[in-house]
């Protein structure tokens, strides 16, 4: 994969599922098991898809929250880890639907027309009407899913394939229509893989593919004396109609499910008394519950220990560790499709935030949010967000003294006067800074201006300055507003023009 904006210690692999209730044998051996494996692996993102869910059953939503729940349950009781993965709900994770709508913008029609599922599920789907942009786009809403998170590899069927291939041409696409936009000339997007996971054949009760729309399903965590009952009363395809009759195996449905959880002695020996007529079918059902049985016991056992607001707690974590990188990502790619900075680096927060001064505005108290201003100016972009980017100061000094560290260990002073008037008096620390970020608050309007410095604008007047003052001691620094433009003077220096290098926000919108 090209190297992209974000990067992580570990692999990143992606996946979710849909909310269509409780999990049965199906989705575990088609797709749960394997994430359990991988959690040692890769750095993991789970998510229940319940936008997807509204793609096809948007008529009746009735049942997506509880599903929902029921889902996250089964993932828990299953082994999915919170400490060693992110979990969390689609939908609650809003960056997701930006990026879709992004990507909506540049992805060709006939892209998602091609997409083999989805005339094929226009044609198996009856009873519903799927002539939605929902249903059409919902392979755009996946790629949307994978590429927020820079996703090297997606765990999936050979059936969904030709989705993270969409994918990959989505990226492709976006990375060359906006190359010029890139941060350091890098691709916003790389191009996952397809992490196939072994789909082994799982019979229904009715020898039909295990399905919920079948109502031939085995649920994950079923009394393990309910899922032997349904396991006696499975069709053997009609084979051995009376006990002296030989069988073969490789066409009863019980024995795929030998196949699937049986050890390799037990198969060896049902796939032999079969053909021999030693056992009857009772017999063999009998020992694949047991092989079944054994799975679902401890997972049987830990759902009924999970409690449902601590699934909601984990969920809502989840998605708030999800929600920070998914931001960095649609950041990036909104930047380099050319739209405008969200327009402000200040707002309003609440009570128990901490200001930095009470008295810079007489709405409320005003604490400094470097999301924006990290978006809006390349100077600063490579600051480490989790780290100082989103930092708020108690007080001035703090503020003042201890700077901002860009990823190439830059220093950025960030300074702001107490004073409404028109000229700004600062004083900044005789210390050595490669940009300076100064703030100013316009008394008429209420608006901010940002001044973002790159060390070549003061280098020369800041260097003077410290000579003529005595060691550590503070060097003043003013800024005045003169006919629309806005001059900078460094202990008395001559005047320079930092108009250009100001952007202005209202602070309380």
């Amino acid at each position: 994969m090209p190297e992209t904006a974000i990067s992580s210690s570990r692999p990143r692999v992606l996946s979710g599922m849909r909310p269509t209730g409780k999990l049965h044998l199906g989705n575990y051996m088609g797709a749960l098991a394997n994430w359990v494996k991988l959690q040692d692996q890769y750095e993991c993102y789970f998510f229940i898809a319940d936008w997807h869910a509204l793609t096809t059953d948007y008529a009746d939503p009735s049942r997506l929250k509880l599903n929902t729940l029921d889902v996250a349950l089964d993932w828990l009781a299953a082994g999915l880890d919170p400490e060693r993965s992110t979990i969390f709900i689609q939908s609650h994770v809003p960056q997701h639907a930006e990026l879709h709508l992004l990507f909506s913008m540049i992805t060709p029609l006939g892209w998602l027309e091609r997409v083999p599922s989805y005339k094929e599920q226009q044609e198996n789907i009856t009873g519903k009407d799927l002539s939605t942009y929902g249903f059409l786009g919902y392979p755009l809403l996946q790629a949307a899913d994978i590429l927020i998170y820079q996703a090297d590899y997606v765990p999936v069927g050979q059936d969904q394939v030709a989705h993270v291939e969409l994918t990959r041409e989505v990226a492709r696409r976006f990375n060359s229509m906006y190359k010029s936009q890139m941060l350091d000339g890098r691709p916003i997007f790389g191009e996952p893989d397809a992490l196939l996971t072994p789909s082994p054949k799982l019979p229904g009760t009715d020898g039909r593919k295990m399905s919920k729309s079948y109502g031939n399903t085995i649920g994950l965590t079923e009394d393990p004396k309910s899922a032997a009952k349904k396991i006696e009363g499975m069709s053997t395809n009609g084979q051995r109609p009376r006990h002296t009759d030989i069988g073969d195996p490789d066409q009863c449905p019980v024995g795929d499910l030998h196949k699937v959880f049986s050890s390799a002695e037990v198969i060896a020996e049902t796939q032999s008394a079969c053909r021999t007529a030693s056992i009857g079918c009772l017999e063999c059902k009998t020992m694949a519950a047991k092989s079944v049985s054994d799975l679902l016991s401890p997972i049987h056992e830990r759902r009924k220990t999970l409690r449902e607001e601590d699934a909601w707690e984990i969920l809502c974590s989840g998605a708030e560790n999800a929600a920070k990188v998914a931001e960095q990502t649609l950041l990036l790619a909104k930047e380099a499709a050319g739209l405008a900075p969200p327009g402000r680096i200040m707002g309003q927060f609440p009570q128990d935030a901490i200001p930095i001064r009470q008295n810079m505005y007489a709405e409320g108290s005003i604490t400094l949010d470097f999301r924006n201003l990290w978006l809006a100016k390349p100077e600063l972009r490579d600051i480490p967000l989790k780290e100082a980017a989103r930092e708020t100061f108690a007080t001035e000094e703090r503020f003042l003294e201890e700077p901002l560290l860009t990823a190439n260990k830059k220093r950025v002073l960030v300074a702001a006067p107490d004073s409404l008037a028109n000229d700004l008096n600062f004083e900044i620390p005789a210390k050595s800074y490669e940009v300076w970020v100064l703030l100013r608050l316009n008394s008429r309007d209420g608006l901010i201006s940002d001044f973002i410095l790159p060390q070549k604008v003061f280098s020369q007047p800041f260097a003077k300055a410290k000579k003529s003052l005595k060691k550590d001691e503070r060097i003043p620094a003013t800024i005045r507003e003169d006919g629309g433009r806005f001059l900078l003077s460094i202990h008395g220096s001559e005047p320079i023009d930092i108009t250009e290098l100001q952007s202005n926000y209202d602070p309380l919108k």
